[in-house]
């Protein structure tokens, strides 16, 4: 069984630490869809007066209804029900009751709210500066739209403005826990489950811990009716306005159309609305903007692994799919190279958090392309520099890579100045005499250790 909240741990600390401090508090805790925001506040709400409002998007009447509601359960006055008035004055009179008590009044997709009734913000700002802010109140407001909550709840032209007393954007979890929900599961799959559904919790959950790696791609990802199988679709209709456009975007991306002119060019979009586009997707953290090491220009990649398995290998073969055709489709698609590809991009990860451990101190880390000549990996300090070769491979000799890196390594440190350093990352090896050698067992004990 598949545990429901792994790690947070941070999040938790840091809303724990807030809650200790005996003063008024105005959190703002957002994060892109299916992040586990709301598994967060149902964890740290445990044991604690609480008031939780799902907002929805059935109208600013309702959702006010259902607080007054709330409100009248909690302070055991039935006037709430009856009250005719803003949600500003709803709030001072919630303020009014509560007197010395500590509740935690947290409102769960607030942008739903924004959506409903654009004044919302100003009314919650008046209703904080005239009561609650003078009470116990813990109000913890979350949001799934990030542009929305940026913009409007968290940016200096927000009524809010000065008003909150901590904020923390939730991201994805990181290599490190993905054993946590796959206890048991050997290296190899964890890497290849990760590469599948990334940091995500709600794509982790949805797997089957007791079935192959492969298994679950074809049940779970590519079998039509699956949570997984529309997913993106899903998600680009609640988050985006103009979802045909997103999409096309991610298509071209998919397709190999990396730069804003390749991605222009294919889609038809304008120069300068298309940079507007990739921006929403960054701060969604669904695609992301790269530069090697060694070049001026860089391209845009899917940052969110799930949407680059589904893009490659779901929305390249719905026809087939929509017909039920998964096996054919399972025997058409190339899994190992995309794992090839994802591995490459996990040990830079890794390297960047400094789970896996080098031999200098660096600042910079990144990929190496110049000219024709490419590493995998590269991290560059003051005093030294480490270039590394990432293979998903078996009995690999690394004499042919090293060979390459001190090739790459005489252009990069030509004056000799700085220390130079080497490594090779892969399944495992036959001969290998690099400065930092690791295979899956080695990863695995550096990814529980840094945990």
């Amino acid at each position: 069984m598949v545990q429901q909240f792994i790690n947070r741990g941070k999040e938790l600390k840091f809303l724990e630490e807030k809650y200790r401090e005996d003063k008024a508090q105005l959190i703002i805790l957002y994060g892109r869809r299916r992040i586990g925001k709301t598994e967060l506040i149902k964890q740290f709400i445990k044991g604690k007066e609480y008031i939780y409002h799902m907002s929805t998007t059935d109208g600013i009447l309702n959702n006010l209804n259902r607080l007054k509601e709330a409100f009248a359960r909690y302070t055991g006055k039935n006037y709430f029900k009856s009250l005719n008035v803003a949600l500003d004055e709803m709030l001072i009179y919630f303020g009014d009751e509560i007197g010395y008590r500590r509740p935690i009044l947290a409102i769960d997709e607030f942008q739903y709210l924004m959506d409903a009734d654009r004044s919302v913000v100003s009314l919650l700002q008046r209703a904080w500066d005239e009561k609650l802010a003078s009470t116990k109140i813990f109000l913890l407001i979350t949001g799934s739209s990030v542009g929305m909550m940026e913009n409007e709840v968290l940016s200096k032209k927000s009524p809010l403005y000065g008003r909150r007393t901590g904020s923390w954007k939730l991201t994805r979890l990181s290599f490190s826990h993905i054993p946590e929900f796959f206890p048991g599961k050997k290296i190899e799959d964890l890497v290849k489950i990760w590469s599948i559904v990334d940091g995500i919790p709600f794509y982790i959950l949805q797997l089957d811990a007791s079935k192959t790696v492969e298994d679950n791609v074809r049940d779970k990802i590519l079998k039509k009716g699956s949570v997984l199988y529309d997913e993106p679709l899903y998600l680009l209709r609640e988050e985006f306005r103009e979802q045909r456009v997103y999409l096309s975007i991610l298509k071209a991306l998919s397709q190999g159309y990396n730069t804003i002119s390749k991605i222009s060019e294919v889609t038809g979009i304008d120069k300068g609305n298309l940079t507007a586009y990739l921006d929403r997707l960054e701060e969604n953290e669904i695609v992301e903007r790269v530069t090697p090491y060694g070049m001026k220009r860089g391209w845009y990649e899917f940052k969110d692994n799930f949407f680059d398995f589904w893009f490659e290998f779901v929305y390249e073969n719905l026809n087939d799919l929509e017909m039920d055709r998964v096996e054919e489709v399972m025997r058409r698609i190339d899994l190992d190279r995309y794992f090839s590809f994802k591995f490459e991009k996990l040990i830079r990860e890794l390297v960047r958090e400094r789970s896996i451990v080098l031999p200098l101190e660096y600042e910079y880390v990144g990929k190496y392309l110049h000219k024709g000549e490419e590493v995998d990996v590269i991290a560059e300090g003051k005093d030294a520099i480490f270039l590394g070769e990432v293979k998903w491979s078996e009995e690999v000799d690394c004499k042919p890579l090293l060979t390459k890196m001190r090739k790459v390594m005489g252009n990069l440190n030509k004056s000799g100045e700085k220390q130079e350093y080497y490594g090779v990352f892969a399944k495992s090896f036959k001969n290998c005499e690099a400065d930092v050698v690791y295979d899956l067992s080695n990863i695995a004990q550096a990814v529980l250790e840094g945990k």
